[in-house]
Order: C-alpha cells, then structure tokens, then sequence
C-alpha cells in the first residue's frame, strides 16, 4: 500500500490557498476600480454641473451689470440729455450744446457722456467696451478701456447684427439697450454692451474633465471648448435625452436670457479611471498577494511540520514503541487535539496491555472525559458573589454595587428561562444601566416607569439590554451631562386575530404592550431613521449594523407575530424613541426575585 507523504497534502492545500487568495484579492482589485469608477463618474457630473453654473451666474453677472449701467443712465438727467444731444445734433451742434451746458453747470461739474462710460468701464472688468448706435445720424461711436472713442458710419453687418439681436463678436458676448428719449419715448438710438467672453474659458480649465458650448438664440457661437459640433443640430435637438445621444455624453443644459449654456462630459472619459489610481490599485494588489502567499507558505510549513512529527509517532508505535509521546504546540487546534488524543491511546493502550482489563480501559476514558469537560459557568457566578462579599467587608459598597449588577446580568443569561415576567426583564436592564451609571459617573440618569399591574406579564428575556446598548454605543453625547435613558412601559387592547373578527365574535382579546426606550442622545436622520424602520419591518437589516436590534427584532417578530417588533421614531428636541410591540394572552404568576 503506498503511504503518501504530508509533501502532497501541503502542495494541494497551497494550491487551493493559492487559488482562494487570488480570487479573493481579484474581486477586491475589481470592487475597488469599479468603486473608484463609480466615485469619478459621480465626480464629473458634479463638477459638469457646477461648471454650467458657473457659465450661467457669469451671464447672469454680465446681464446684471448691462441693466445697471442703462439704469445708472436714466438716474442722471445730464448724462442722459447729453447721450441724446450726442445721438441726434450735428458735431457742431452738440459742441456747442455741450459748451453751454458745462458753462452752465461749472460749479456742480460738467458730467459728460465720456465720462459716464469710462467710470463704467472701470468699475466693470468684465466690461470690454460699450459701443453706441444713433438710428437718426446713422453713426457708430465706440468706447474703450483707455478712454478713447471712435466714431464711423454704420456699415450693413453692424445693422444685420442689430437686427438679428446676433450681439456676438471675437471673444466677446454683448446686450442691447435702447435709449428712449423720456419726453416723448421715442427710441433715438442704442447701447451695446459687450463683455469678454474669456472667462468661460477660464471657467472650462478649472473643470478639465467637462466641455463647455456657449452660444445665443441665432445659433452663434460664444465659446466652444471643442470643436466638431455644429450648434445648428444642438439647437434641433428637442430634449435633453436627444442631445446627450447626439453628443455621446452626459449633459447639463441652462440658459439666462438670450444665451444658452451646455455642459457636456464625454461618456467613454467620464468614468476614466486616472492611470495613476489603476497603476496604485493593481500594485496594492499584488503587494497583498505576495504577502499572502508568504503568509500561507509560512503556516503551511509549519503545518507540514506538525502533520510530519504525527506520521513519525505512528510509524514508531506501528514499530511496538508505546513511549512515543507527539509533543502538542498548544495551539489549541484539531493537530493538537490529535496529538493528546495519540498521546492518551498510547498511555491507554499500555495499560491495556499492562492490566488486560477492559474495566480499566473505560474508567480511564471515563476520567479523561471528566477532565475535559467545560468548567460550570455557576463556578464564575458563585466567583463574582464572592469578590462582591469580599469587597463589602473590606467597605468598598461602590466595587460591591458593580459586581452585583454584573453578576446578576450573567446570572440571568445561564439560569433564566427563555420566558420571564417583564419585572425581571426591567430589573435585568436597570442593573446592566447601573454598570455604565458607573462607568460614565454623574453624566446620564436611568428612569423606568411601569405599572405594578403590568409586572408579572410574561415576556421573552433580554430584548431590552441590546437598545440599552445600542445607545450607550452610538446615542450617548460623551461631553454633556444631563443624558438619560428613560423607559416607559404601556399597553393598548387589541384582538388576537388582528383584524377585529375576534372582538365582534365574542373571542378573547390579547394584550400588547409597549416598551418605549427613550433618550436624548445624538439622534438620527429622518431619512436614516425611515431606512431603519423598513429594514425592521421587512427583516432585511445588515449583519454590519445595529446586529443587537436587528437580533431583537426578528426574536420579537419570530414569538409573537410580524406585526410585532421594533420602531424607531425621532424625538422632539434630539435623541430617539425605540419603541418595543409585544403580546400577552395571559399572566403568568412567576415570583419576582428582585424589584425593579
């Protein structure tokens, strides 16, 4: 018969270990990526949105500032005359009006037409120049930054312009406002203010990954960050899911008056994952195989090592040799198991042999089981009633205060029976609140409130002490002082069929009651509290959260009903209300032991 060697168990179990970690760390590398995919596509959008808005509070800046400025012009009455006399006089003419008027006004200061456009163009960078158009004198006269003017005749693509409201120059974007004489309201002219249109620019490099199309309503471009894109077809695109196709991109549109604002984001870039990020994920992957792999080599060894010192002691029994003893690594584990169980068959054996008494053999057997045997938990509790004795001899009542609180919860979870009366399950969670009063001295209080007639109602034990927990875990505001823990026990009549048959049919109502845990802890969020509240109702809360309410809850719903269990509610002025729904068909008269 071949005898195989521990060689092959250790090549297969490396094999399978191998296979296992590479699967494992595959799936993490791909939740990860795809997780980091995900994060960077929800990224993009945000900063494509944020990059659209941007593009629209400019407009909205630029729109703003025209409207002040053509305000600014009616509230002085000397600008305005003078802009009209410019727009309807003769050169000369409008010399000497303007010669009078400032000899007229030479106290209070001349404030000519120049004058107003230039402290406009210097209040407003974003201002590129100011261009006004008299429709009696046909005559363009252009403003800029350094305070110069230039006049001409108006020329046919100007008027075009003007007519088409296509307001849309070389790196700039303009509005128009006419200027009406206020006398008789007829129009004399107009103001085109015309603004940089750079900023989008400056706007679209912030948010790299996006693209930015600005244009007006006669389809001319007022920046476009990429070209290929015809804005005749954008403007025929009717709603937004045909532009995104047409694009092959995820897409934000907004206007602000005449002009339109569309920020796009590529789809095949938009959840690009840097090279940087990939190169990073894939070499922490790799990293943690080899470490792994040195991991599971080193305790396979030391496995192969362990399998090899047993096949040494059986070949030397097999051989007659009964002395062998395996020395165990006390690792606690089925090799060491193994190991005392070889050990003890060679001592058994040898008496057997010695004695050839099988009365022995199972008296031995017998002995060693006995020592195997657990140690009975009544030992620790019995312990823990000692040192509480002890320290109340020696005066200190506060260490005798906790060890009985603490002994009488460990009690309840090895004695207790799976039903109690509601008394002792109060008196089981006042004494575990005790525990943490002295842990977090002078910062919480601990109320109960329950009607003596409601004490013996039998109940299923410890479905108070896990949301007791659950508040001192996650609830308890650690820098105050006036936290509280406030349980309240109530009852409603109701019918034991649920839908009211039973009380018109002359059946035996049930009673159900509640237990409502209340404190005055961080709280939760409305919407987080109504996450919870569906998960408990439809038994679908996660292992990862809240394992001590959820365990009560399917408890609760599994004795008594699905329409029984926990609610969560908010409650008015912070904290929550954990609300506990149970029913009793009877009383049973089990003696109290202690009070609550």
């Amino acid at each position: 018969m071949e005898v195989k060697s521990s060689k092959q168990l250790y090549n297969k179990l490396f094999y399978i270990y191998t296979l296992i970690l590479l699967c494992v760390i595959s799936a993490l590398v791909i939740y990860f990526f795809n997780s980091t995919r995900n994060r960077v596509l929800e990224q993009s959008l945000s900063y494509t949105e944020m990059m659209s808005e941007s593009a629209v509070m400019y407009l909205e800046d630029t729109s703003d500032t025209a409207e002040y400025i053509h305000e600014d012009l009616y509230k002085s009455s000397m600008e305005l005359n003078d802009v009209l006399h410019y727009m309807t006089d003769d050169p000369a003419v409008y010399q000497k009006y303007r010669l009078d008027t400032y000899i007229e006004n030479k106290l209070s200061g001349y404030k000519g037409i120049e004058k107003f456009f230039l402290d406009a163009l210097q209040a407003y960078t974003s201002l590129d120049h100011i261009t006004l158009y008299s429709y009696e004198r046909d005559e363009i006269t252009e403003y800029t930054r350094d305070g110069k003017s230039y006049r001409r005749a108006g020329d046919d693509e100007f008027k075009r312009r003007l007519e088409a409201v296509d307001l849309v120059g070389e790196d700039s974007f303009a509005y128009l406002k006419e200027i009406r004489n206020p006398a008789t309201m007829q129009v004399k002219g107009c103001m085109v203010l015309e603004f940089k249109s750079k900023r989008f620019e400056t706007i679209r490099q912030y948010y790299s990954r996006a693209e930015l199309i600005v244009y007006n309503d006669a389809g001319s471009p007022v920046y476009e960050s990429s070209g290929g894109h015809e804005i005749a077809d954008i403007m025929e695109a009717d709603h937004k899911g045909a532009l995104e196709s047409m694009l092959n991109a995820y897409v934000e549109e907004a206007w602000k008056g005449q002009y339109h604002v569309i920020g796009y984001l590529e789809k095949d870039r938009a959840a690009a994952v840097p090279r940087s990020v990939a190169v990073m994920l894939l070499a922490v992957g790799i990293a943690v195989m080899i470490l792994g792999e040195i991991f599971v080599k080193y305790h396979l060894q030391k496995l192969a090592g362990r399998l090899n010192r047993l096949l040494e002691g059986m070949t030397k029994v097999m051989d007659g040799n009964l002395d062998v003893r395996i020395p165990t690594d006390k690792n606690g584990d089925e090799l060491d198991v193994i190991a005392g169980y070889f050990n003890e068959m060679c001592v058994n054996l040898d008496e057997h042999i010695k004695k050839r008494y099988l009365a022995e053999i199972e008296q031995k057997d017998a002995e060693m089981a006995a020592l195997q045997s657990q140690i009975n938990p009544h030992f620790l509790y019995n312990t823990l009633e000692a040192i509480r004795m002890k320290a109340i001899c020696n005066g200190d009542r506060e260490v005798g205060k906790m060890l009985y609180s603490l002994a009488v919860t460990f009690r309840a979870q090895i004695k207790e029976a799976d039903i109690i009366t509601l008394a002792q399950e109060l008196h089981y969670s006042k004494k575990y609140m005790e525990l943490f009063e002295f842990r977090y001295p002078n910062q919480f209080k601990a109320m109960v409130e329950c009607p003596e007639e409601y004490l013996q109602a039998p109940i299923i034990k410890f479905v108070l002490q896990p949301v007791i927990e659950n508040y001192f875990i996650h609830g308890i505001r650690m820098k105050e002082q006036d936290n509280y823990v406030k349980i309240v026990v109530e009852k409603e009549e109701t019918c034991g069929c649920g839908d009211g048959r039973c009380l018109t049919e002359g059946g035996a109502a049930s009673t159900v009651f509640r237990i409502i845990v209340e404190d005055n802890g961080k709280g939760m969020a409305e919407d987080e509290i109504a996450s919870k509240n569906q998960e408990l109702e439809n038994d679908t809360m996660k292992k990862q959260s809240s394992i001590g309410i959820a365990n009560v809850n399917r408890r609760l719903k599994a004795v008594y009903g699905r329409e029984y269990g926990i609610h969560i509610e908010s409650r008015s002025g912070g904290g929550l209300r954990v609300i506990l729904r149970f029913k009793t068909d009877e009383v049973v008269p089990v003696v109290q032991e202690e009070g609550i």
